[in-house]
């Protein structure tokens, strides 16, 4: 008798789990419908705007839930375009970027937490230039949702800013008033959509 009850127990745990197991579904970046770009200051006046043509990233989400939201995403760093090709050259260069030694900027989030109906604040380790800190920065999330192709996707917005002299990027000249011709803050604009695999 006791055998039977145990089992019988035993198989109602199992249905139970079975029943309200989560499943995280992982979406992948479209990189056509993805923009990943930059702002920074040059002359007091006006700002140098570019972005990053080539990179690679999951997003992980527990059904519908923005708050079990995880992101991983590869940049490759020699894809930088600022639609001059001197200056990107430059940019690319040892004294910046140092692309050959650091192909790949690298985010992994660590935490997400929920300011508003889709506002929500991202904490992660970003990698640039081989030197990784953990930044702190608002996100928006989108969806899940299904798109005209019936596909389903996750939209993601976030607009931070960044110290460059943080990660080792320090080249720099003044101007004839003493000031530093190029800014230290880098703005950056994400602007992603990711779908379902």
């Amino acid at each position: 008798m006791k055998t039977k009850l145990f089992t019988l127990a035993l198989l109602c745990c199992t249905v139970f789990n079975l029943g309200f197991k989560t499943i995280t579904d992982t979406y992948t970046l479209d990189v056509g419908h993805t923009h990943i770009g930059f702002d920074v200051e040059r002359f007091l006046v006006g700002e140098v705007s570019g972005r990053f043509n080539e990179f690679s990233g999951n997003i992980m989400m527990t059904g519908d839930n923005p708050e079990t939201l995880k992101v991983d995403i590869k940049i490759n760093t020699n894809s930088l375009d600022t639609n001059n090709k001197t200056r990107d050259g430059h940019l690319k260069g040892q004294m910046w970027l140092d692309t050959e030694k650091h192909p790949q900027i690298i985010f992994n989030s660590k935490t997400i937490k929920k300011e508003g109906n889709k506002t929500f604040t991202m904490t992660g380790d970003l990698t640039i230039h081989g030197i990784t800190k953990t930044i702190q920065f608002p996100v928006e999330v989108l969806g899940p949702f299904k798109d005209p192709t019936k596909k389903l996707a996750i939209g993601i917005k976030a607009d931070l800013a960044i110290d460059r002299f943080d990660y080792g990027i320090a080249f720099n000249k003044k101007m004839d008033n003493g000031s530093f011709f190029i800014g230290n803050e880098v703005k950056i604009k994400i602007r992603a959509l990711a779908y379902k695999n």
